[in-house]
């Protein structure tokens, strides 16, 4: 098994960050032939809170996969940028939300014969892509930097109400992922959640008891539910070297690697 990952702060941040947001869904075009990062804005409308996701584009994508830190400083890193032209992207997922003064997306994917974490600014379709875009008025991902891990991360920014059909949230490293997830349905009071989002794992452990050993990984989650109890999700995901797992997580075994920025949606 992957060693326990260690981060170069202390571990004295909120473990669990929540913010409610009513929902605003649209079916948007994303334009081909320019960045990717460049198509969302455009399609968005000057939006600067959203989750998005869409299937069976194709493109030329730049895109990075998890890695072992050589700096002595973080505790997980990236590999060298790798290109893939004309490939068929089949699912991604985007963060969208505020870093440094603009809009900025965090993207996980599946493209070609593999996946990772997709460099929306270096990245274009080559054709047009319809996506399902949430918008979320009240809540916005903010990127700050993080004392613990060393990085800039996405952070949820705005207030909890009864009037809330979604919640962003974000885990902090070692909190188990389904654990996570649970409890924070619990503190928002709800029945049940559809649960949507990407993140990174120290290891992923299945429900199946296959195991990805791998001491980072990033995921976006194909399939989630949950309530104030049990969460099942199911992943994909991709570990250093490029190793791939998909299937239903085993609560209670998958500490989180750096982040996980998840969409909660209210559910009865």
């Amino acid at each position: 098994m992957a060693e326990p990952l260690r981060h170069p702060g202390p571990a004295d941040g909120p473990r669990l960050m929540l913010a409610g947001s009513r929902i605003e869904e649209r079916v948007v075009t994303l334009a081909a032939g320019i960045p990717l990062e460049i198509a969302i804005a455009e399609a968005l409308n000057g939006a600067d809170s959203a989750w998005i996701r869409f299937a069976d584009g194709h493109g030329d994508l730049r895109f990075v996969l998890p890695d072992r830190a050589t700096d002595g400083l973080h505790g997980a890193w990236y590999s060298t940028p790798r290109d893939s032209a004309d490939t068929p992207l089949y699912r991604a997922g985007i963060v969208w939300g505020w870093r440094e003064g603009r809009v900025f997306g965090h993207c996980h994917g599946l493209w070609g014969g593999t996946m990772g974490h997709l460099l929306l600014d270096a990245s274009q379709l080559t054709r047009p892509v319809r996506a399902r875009a949430m918008l979320f008025p009240d809540a916005r991902f903010t990127a700050s930097e993080d004392a613990e891990t060393a990085f800039t991360l996405f952070k949820p920014e705005g207030h909890v109400n009864d009037r809330a059909d979604a919640a962003l949230l974000r885990l902090a490293p070692h909190i188990d992922l389904c654990d996570g997830i649970t409890d924070a349905v619990r503190k928002l009071g709800w029945a049940r959640a559809q649960v949507e989002g990407i993140g990174s794992l120290n290891t992923a452990c299945f429900a199946d008891g296959s195991i990805l050993d791998s001491h980072a990984s990033e995921f976006l989650i194909s399939d989630g539910v949950a309530t104030g109890f049990r969460a099942d999700i199911a992943i994909d995901i991709v570990g250093i070297g490029g190793i791939r797992a998909a299937g239903l997580l085993r609560p209670g075994a998958n500490p989180i690697c750096v982040t996980a920025e998840i969409i909660l949606l209210r559910r009865a």
